[in-house]
């Protein structure tokens, strides 16, 4: 074989091998192109899938609330207002500060109810008078020195107030349901005189209120008078009693512990009549004390008064001036919510 023959054989094998490796690369390239693509597809749809998710999971859907009428079964209000001591003069207290403190309590049991009334119904309220409502004249010797009006006075003074009191009342609610005990600052004489426990000055106070209000044609107001000594609250299945204080004990005073003790048996059978609470006055404190079911209490309310020598000195005692409001669930029968509203300011 020639030399030039040679080459260009040698010549054509290796522009074939060149041509086989272009067409080769040009192959490598293509399948390289296509599985970019395919990798490009595989993340673009990992991607969008996880994108997809994220929008269909995240924020967590929260259902809206539609707001439902409120089916709650109406409550009632109580306001406990005792110890008033109308005509009690002291440094700080008489009767232009009773007036004072006893529309505060009012304007601010409006201001209370109307908060309550954006979760339930209140429509009826149950004003009980405690006791000891006038300062009275007989209780102690220096007694008509430390009031600022005769007895007389206090009696057309208080009822008055009262009147206003069951009159405000009846703009708030609905009804008005009046519960009155009378007290020991309204005895008639010394403890010795023989006269009916029931002629008694609170509860004289009380019907001059009362005829007041029914000769001035007052509507929706339920207001008896009793003669008994211990009076009987009912609002539907709730079930109270109405003391004053003084029945308890000796000589008008008892321990927290006594008075308890004593409750507890009245609710053993002792006084015929079944009940969950009892409000107690008399001794110008705010407090409560369980009973022995666990369920039931002993609410004491506190006076307008402030100042009271006697128990500053006597008994070691003194409180800031204050009345209670409650809220009752008539069906549950039973305490929904309790204040202690302050009155000196």
């Amino acid at each position: 074989m020639a030399l030039s023959e040679k080459f260009s054989e040698e010549g054509l094998v290796a522009q074939q091998e060149v041509e086989d490796l272009r067409a080769a690369l040009v192959r490598a390239q293509r399948d390289l192109r296509r599985a970019k693509a395919k990798s490009d597809a595989l993340v673009e749809a990992t991607v969008q899938a996880a994108h997809d998710a994220v929008l269909g999971n995240y924020p967590p859907q929260i259902p809206k609330k539609t707001k439902k009428p409120s089916k709650a079964s109406s409550e009632a209000s109580i306001w406990h207002l005792t110890d008033w001591q109308g005509a009690k003069l002291t440094p700080s207290y008489n009767s232009e500060v009773m007036w004072e403190r006893v529309r505060r309590f009012v304007d601010k049991a409006e201001k209370i109810t109307d908060l309550h009334r954006k979760a339930t119904p209140v429509e009826d309220c149950y004003i009980l008078f405690g006791g000891d409502m006038i300062e009275g004249l007989f209780n102690f010797p220096t007694q008509p020195f430390e009031i600022d009006a005769t007895l007389f006075e206090q009696f057309v003074n208080v009822a008055n107030l009262m009147v206003e009191v069951v009159t405000r009342a009846l703009e708030i609610y609905q009804s008005v349901t009046v519960v009155a005990e009378w007290g020991n600052h309204g005895r008639l004489g010394s403890k010795r005189d023989a006269v009916p426990r029931s002629d008694n000055a609170d509860r004289m106070t009380y019907e001059l209120a009362r005829q007041i209000l029914i000769s001035s044609g007052a509507k929706n107001l339920y207001w008896e008078d009793s003669g008994e000594d211990i009076q009987r609250v009912e609002i539907g299945n709730y079930r109270a009693l109405l003391i004053h204080g003084d029945e308890i004990g000796r000589s008008g005073f008892a321990s927290t512990n006594t008075i308890t003790n004593h409750v507890n048996r009245w609710r053993s059978g002792s006084y015929p009549w079944e009940f969950r609470d009892v409000y107690v006055g008399h001794y110008h404190t705010h407090y409560q004390s369980s009973l022995a079911d666990g369920a039931g209490a002993i609410y004491g309310t506190g006076s307008t008064e402030s100042d009271n020598r006697y128990a500053s000195v006597g008994l070691a005692s003194s409180a800031v001036p204050s009345q209670r409001l409650h809220f009752i669930d008539p069906d549950k029968g039973r305490v929904t919510a309790q204040y202690q509203v302050w009155l000196d300011h």
